[in-house]
């Protein structure tokens, strides 16, 4: 199978064990005012602790859009007293303006591997260029790992594009990295006495773009580089899968289907 290189969306972000995002992208409050504002919603300020404990917004990340750098990409995660869930609002904001010119709604399900905090968000702005004149943006959330199991998850990425005054996902839940214990554990998941040492191995994905299909939308090119933290060469080598556009989104079930069959 042959893939189109794109090295500028070659992002490897999943190490071998539970990851959060790496350097700030916090929203600054004038991004933020305007976002309340449009959602309606009262104290749409950072709940740090003390400084504002009305606040109600756990996580923010705010990027320049590459092509229009005067607008600004913003997603945030708030308290909306919704039970095992945060709210989500993904968006683009003109804060010089004080308006909203594109938005979408949505929550983040929180369970024993997922909790919102700051530095759950972080948005990628690679040069995803789907179609002629499509240039998608992506999202990754940022997960708490508190389990002693044999593995985990990395960040989960969604790619969104706009479309008119709103935000359509187009790839969802892609896993960009997950990690598997091939001897012990995290160190407090095992015993005192235990001496057995620990090593992991880290299944990270790459997004690159393939040929043009449906309607001149290119294909997603995946691909799955095992690492081992022992730097000893992995039984596995890499893994390399094409998902093309079905006309509403990029699916994942063939992609999930091969990288647990590659995996046994």
């Amino acid at each position: 199978m042959r893939f189109l290189p794109a090295a500028l969306l070659a992002l490897s972000l999943a190490p071998a064990l539970p990851a959060r995002a790496a350097g700030s992208q916090a929203c600054p409050p004038a991004v933020l005012a305007v976002l309340g504002h449009a959602l309606g919603v009262a104290h749409f300020v950072p709940d740090d602790s003390g400084r504002n404990p009305a606040g109600v917004v756990l996580a923010t990340s705010c990027k320049p859009m590459p092509d229009e750098p005067r607008l600004m990409l913003a997603a945030a995660a708030w308290d909306a007293r919704e039970p095992d869930a945060k709210s989500l609002v993904v968006a683009i904001v003109d804060a010089a303006a004080g308006r909203v010119d594109a938005l979408l709604r949505d929550r983040i399900d929180e369970d024993a591997a997922t909790r919102v905090h700051n530095g759950s968000l972080r948005l990628d702005t690679a040069p995803y260029l789907l179609a002629p004149g499509v240039r998608a943006f992506g999202l990754d959330i940022f997960s708490d790992d508190a389990s002693c199991g044999d593995g985990g998850l990395g960040p989960r990425r969604t790619l969104y594009v706009r479309e008119g005054r709103s935000l359509r996902p187009v790839l969802e839940g892609l896993y960009i990295g997950q990690y598997a214990w091939l001897q012990g554990n995290q160190p407090r998941c095992m015993l005192p006495d235990d001496r057995t040492p620990a090593i992991s191995e880290s299944y990270d994905v790459t997004l690159g773009l393939g040929a043009p299909g449906r309607d001149g939308w290119r294909d997603l090119a995946l691909t799955v580089t095992p690492h081992r933290d022992d730097h000893r060469p992995s039984r596995l080598k890499p893994l390399h899968v094409r998902v093309p556009y079905d006309g509403r989104r990029y699916p994942l079930d063939a992609f999930d289907k091969a990288q647990a069959t590659w995996r046994k």
